[in-house]
This record gives structure tokens, sequence and C-alpha cells, in this order.
């Protein structure tokens, strides 16, 4: 089976998690429908200057593996630059942000339980 991005309909989130600025999800459902621990599955875009806020995952982790842009990844309260095909986990109890730098950030989301 295959999910073509283009027939994906983008989810709009205004200050995501409590952050700033827009971000769009593009999920891909059709992983989620395979069972298990897979909570979540996206594609995700930080427009410039926006920011998905530092938040806390206590009953699930999550990845986020970057596919265009830099960033500025909060993780467990120290600010790291981030930039394509870095991998970020964020374990059950830690907590996480992300910022976008210089424009777009495109990243993709798996969140697990």
């Amino acid at each position: 089976m295959v999910t073509k991005f283009q027939d994906i309909n983008p989810m709009e989130m205004s200050a995501p998690r409590g952050g700033k600025g827009t971000a769009k999800s593009f999920p891909y459902d059709i992983l989620k429908s395979l069972g298990g621990t897979v909570k979540a599955f996206n594609h995700m875009r930080l427009e410039q200057d926006s920011a998905i806020g530092y938040h806390q995952h206590i009953d699930d982790f999550e990845i986020y593996i970057i596919t265009q842009g830099t960033g500025i990844y909060n993780d467990n309260g120290k600010e790291v630059e981030v930039t394509v095909n870095d991998v970020m986990l964020c374990n059950k109890g830690e907590y996480h942000g992300l910022a976008s730098k210089n424009g777009v950030l495109d990243f993709i989301a798996i969140i697990m339980g």
C-alpha cells in the first residue's frame, strides 16, 4: 500500500503545544492501522519563527527526524541546534520542544506508547 504525500490532508495548528506561530501536520494514518504502539506518524512543518512548546511525554515517547531546515531542540532544558538527518528522542517522563531557525523546518514526528 502507498500513501502519496499530496493526498494527505494537512492539519494546521496555531501555537502548537503552547508554542508560537504555525505548524502543519501531515498525518500518515496508514501506519496507525498497523496496531501495536504507534500513536502518530506525521510529517510536520514549522513555519518561520514558529515553535512546538516545551512539553512532557508521560505515557509515550516521541522521535523527531529533521528532513529540511535548521531548528533549536529543547532537550529537557538544554537547547541544541539540529539540522537535516538529526534524530531526537524524548523518552517517557522527559520534556522537549522544537523551534524553527532561519526559515521553514520540516521533520518526521513519531509518537509511540
